[in-house]
């Protein structure tokens, strides 16, 4: 049976890859809306099928094939060759050898294009069906087999509509209105991103078009026009988020993909090739080259089944875990001051602008008496902590404290130590104590494990702790923006974020014992009794899975899947696939669990728009987060005292070990653990 689903899937999914929508639902619809042109369908089954058939004889992985992802180029050469020739055994022997050949070379320019990021697209189809139709203009027992698909039964719209709808549908190999009409509305219920996107390249394309070679009407029969869509789409919504930014991106990708299209054309014409997808292609490709080599910051790093998934996921990860991957924790421990911040008024500027500095207070100065040696402040001699785990790459501790009122010029850093993090970034600690240092360059340090303590060597005017991220391990490097991973503010913990100037900011004391309860092992079940107003319902059993990307998940008996993970700081859940269901409530309930051994603390956190608003609501909101991203915001107010995680939506209970989530409470329903 589960090899059956694996096979229907592996059909399916290549028909919604072409619209970049990763349903095997839709691709059901496609493949009948390809019937639309029987030998299209047929000619496009029989480039699937080959290709599943040649991948088991050589024994390709069955996990490749269900993501539709090495396949569709065969569909498109398959679909290609059945517009043009009606079935026979010539036109599927053909299909026979140009999808195994299509599937071969999809494989091959993946694992090349995959060094630089790139994804193929469609051009293994470009490259296979240029080499079929030159082919074929010797094969006569082919060309007996020619198809007249002009005759085919359609119906008559104003040309203006007429072109958008054939162009869309051309995509399938499928130049009709009521085709083009049938896709589009498939579109439009999945995506409305997609739908505008496809909407504004065409009609910008054309556009464009029209005013190169005079006449708009032309513009609208250009055959190739498609192409525009494919690339509108592509360049905002599916490789690039779905922004402003990249909507003007994606309208002048189309521009350059008008100029292409003209040019491949002409050059094609002498053989009579198909120009296809050539534009798209060469379009796409170069542009998320370039971006890629240049670290742009909008590419959709997680492609999801839709652009709303992809934006819905992208905004919950940056609201809810930060906008930048390089996450420190406080070098210290207790409650410190920020003297300076990022791109500050001294020191903090240019390549060098992220960097924090920290200084000690007691009754709101830094030092005691006068103020007249480095012994009098605070900070000096404090410990300093590791705000990550990695290996020491450079270090020193050999240059005197300054005297208060003088400053090194020569050694502008003073001592320090340079640890390159598991995560491949750089943290550069300065100032620090002479001779104060506990570890040697190559040495491996845990995060918050004591590195030194707070000196005042270097151009340091008094005792602090100065720390910057870097892309390189040399002192001074250029910095990177950076966030501290947690910090108390006033009782209030903040995740993934950095404090003001002045601000007063006390480190984390972490509570293993909370870890420990919400250490949930593989094929673990949960069972609970589950109560309505204190009358017994049903009992319910959570279980703990893993997909094939290794990632956790707790699932119930109706195949809802809510995915979770435990990291050193605190545990949290960040999606959710299902309809409504306990798990749904537990994500809204308890998002994030900190390990915080600090008495009752309040937090934030942003929640997906999908677990708080009904299907039409969300999708409202997500469209307009592409205008602006901040309507996406969902703010939820926390409280944990250790035990009992807390909000408007109700409360989770934790228990003692092994006992892990003992009771869930929302509205007048509770879930209670069974021991």
């Amino acid at each position: 049976m589960k090899k059956h689903m694996l096979l229907i899937t592996s059909i399916l999914k290549p028909y919604s890859s072409l619209l970049f929508l990763n349903n095997k639902y839709v691709g059901a619809l496609l493949l009948l809306i390809t019937f639309t042109n029987p030998s299209v369908a047929i000619s496009g089954l029989f480039g699937v099928l080959f290709t599943i058939l040649f991948a088991e004889l050589i024994e390709f992985k069955e996990s490749y094939l269900a993501q539709g992802f090495y396949i569709y180029n065969s569909l498109l050469v398959g679909m290609g060759i059945g517009f043009l020739f009606s079935p026979s055994l010539i036109s599927t022997a053909l299909i026979a050898m140009a999808s195994a050949f299509t599937f071969m070379l999809s494989f091959m320019l993946n694992r090349l294009f995959s060094v630089y990021k790139i994804p193929i697209l469609s051009l293994p189809f470009s490259i296979v069906t240029m080499f079929i139709y030159l082919a074929s203009l010797k094969y006569s027992n082919l060309l007996s087999t020619l198809l007249n698909n002009a005759t085919t039964f359609d119906i008559q719209l104003p040309l203006i509509i007429s072109g958008f709808l054939k162009s869309f549908g051309t995509i399938f190999f499928l130049p009709s209105n009521i085709a083009g009409a049938m896709i589009l509305l498939l579109v439009l219920y999945f995506s409305r991103i997609l739908f505008v996107m496809a909407v504004s390249g065409y009609y910008f394309g054309i556009t464009i078009h029209s005013y190169l070679i005079g006449s708009f009407e032309q513009a609208l029969y250009d055959p190739y026009a498609f192409n525009y869509i494919l690339v509108a789409i592509a360049l905002c919504g599916v490789f690039l988020l779905p922004t402003w930014k990249n909507y003007i991106l994606a309208l002048i990708g189309v521009a350059i993909s008008v100029m292409l299209t003209d040019a491949i054309s002409i050059l094609f014409s002498y053989y009579s090739i198909p120009v296809f997808t050539l534009p798209f292609n060469i379009t796409v490709i170069v542009f998320i080259f370039i971006l890629s080599m240049t670290y742009y910051k909008e590419f959709n790093l997680e492609i999801k089944s839709t652009p709303e998934y992809s934006l819905s996921n992208y905004l919950s990860r940056i609201f809810r875990f930060g906008k930048t991957h390089v996450r420190l924790s406080l070098p210290f421990s207790g409650e410190w001051s920020v003297y300076q911040a990022f791109d500050d008024s001294w020191t903090h500027k240019g390549e060098y602008k992220y960097a924090y500095d920290f200084v000690k207070l007691k009754e709101g100065r830094t030092y005691e008496n006068e103020g007249l040696y480095a012994s009098d402040y605070h900070a000096f001699g404090e410990s300093i902590l590791s705000p990550v785990s990695g290996y020491v790459v450079a270090a020193r501790h050999d240059l005197i404290d300054n005297i208060i009122g003088e400053v090194d010029r020569i050694n502008n850093w003073g001592n320090y130590i340079i640890i390159k993090s598991d995560s491949g970034f750089f943290v550069e600690i300065s100032h620090l104590m002479q001779y104060s240092l506990t570890l040697k360059v190559g040495d491996y340090v845990e995060s918050n494990a004591i590195v030194a303590k707070c000196g005042n060597s270097g151009y340091s005017p008094e005792p602090h702790i100065h720390i910057q991220a870097q892309y390189l391990g040399v002192l001074g490097g250029f910095t990177q923006e950076f966030c501290f991973s947690e910090y108390i503010q006033k009782k209030r913990l903040f995740f993934n974020t950095v404090p003001q100037k002045r601000e007063l900011v006390y480190a984390v004391i972490k509570d293993r014992s909370i870890s420990s309860r919400l250490h949930f092992i593989l094929d673990d079940s949960f069972e609970y009794e589950v109560y309505l107003d204190e009358k017994y319902i049903e009992n319910v059993v959570f279980s703990v899975r893993m997909n094939t990307y290794s990632q956790f998940y707790l699932e119930d008996v109706l195949g809802n899947e809510l995915y979770f993970y435990n990291d050193a700081k605190q545990f949290y859940f960040y999606s959710y696939k299902g309809g409504e269901s306990h798990l749904r409530w537990l994500f809204k309930l308890a998002p994030r669990i900190p390990f915080v051994s600090s008495g009752t603390i309040n937090f934030v956190d942003y929640l997906p728009v999908y677990l708080l608003k009904g299907k039409l609501e969300s999708a409202f909101i997500e469209f307009l987060s592409t205008i602006n991203q901040n309507v996406y915001k969902q703010e939820t107010e926390y409280h944990f005292d250790g035990k009992c995680i807390s909000s408007s939506y109700g409360e989770v209970y934790l228990e003692s070990t092994n006992k892990a989530l003992t009771l869930i409470s929302y509205n007048q329903t509770q879930l209670r653990r069974k021991l």
